[in-house]
């Protein structure tokens, strides 16, 4: 499904907010934050980063006093639009579609504050199913083990194998539900939000 036209809804409004909200804090946005805000990178350079895989290797990365700017903006825009009117889903809009699209204000969004869904109680199911699957292996392998047939190799294979697969679907089913269910929130936001035709 082509979501342009609400991405770039979404873009005009949530910049849009952020520039207002700049202006109503009494300090306009500079262009370096300007630039940024219609340029943002993909991955942002806040806070720390693990250097080559060590965990006690850290590489620090300066501040970025303009997207820390941008991130403030965002919340109390997003706040006080909450306030003045708790039932809209404008923000919720944005930052799904953000989210679907990969779009890099996700992250500014996220860094705001905005979120959106709540999962539902399956998924700690899900997680708890996925978790028991490899101790249900050991126990098997265990298990089958203390028997000294000669196909024993091939049923551990099979095994490990099917364990193996499992998971892998696992992990692609819940990849599908969680787009499934942000796109289903998408379609709540949009008939709540005011800015989309």
């Amino acid at each position: 499904m082509d979501r342009t036209g609400d991405l770039e809804a979404a873009l005009s409004f949530v910049v849009g907010r952020i520039v207002e909200q700049a202006r109503l804090s009494g300090e306009r946005l500079s262009q370096e934050q300007r630039f940024l805000l219609d340029n943002l990178p993909s991955t942002p350079a806040s806070g720390h980063s693990l250097a080559s895989g060590h965990p006690e290797i850290v590489k620090l990365v300066p501040r970025d006093i303009n997207y820390e700017r941008l991130c403030s903006l965002a919340k109390s825009a997003y706040l006080n639009d909450r306030e003045i009117n708790p039932a809209s889903l404008d923000w919720e809009f944005a930052f799904a579609i953000f989210a679907l699209e990969r779009h890099p204000m996700w992250g500014l969004l996220h860094w705001a504050g905005v979120r959106t869904y709540q999962r539902s109680s399956r998924d700690g199911l899900l997680l708890i199913i996925a978790g028991l699957l490899p101790v249900l292996v050991v126990i098997l392998l265990a298990s089958n083990s203390a028997s000294k047939a000669p196909w024993i190799l091939f049923k551990v294979a099979g095994i490990v194998c099917g364990c193996a697969a499992i998971m892998v679907f696992i992990f692609r089913a819940s990849q599908l539900v969680k787009r499934r269910q942000m796109q289903n929130h998408l379609e709540r936001c949009r008939l709540a939000s005011r800015f989309v035709e």
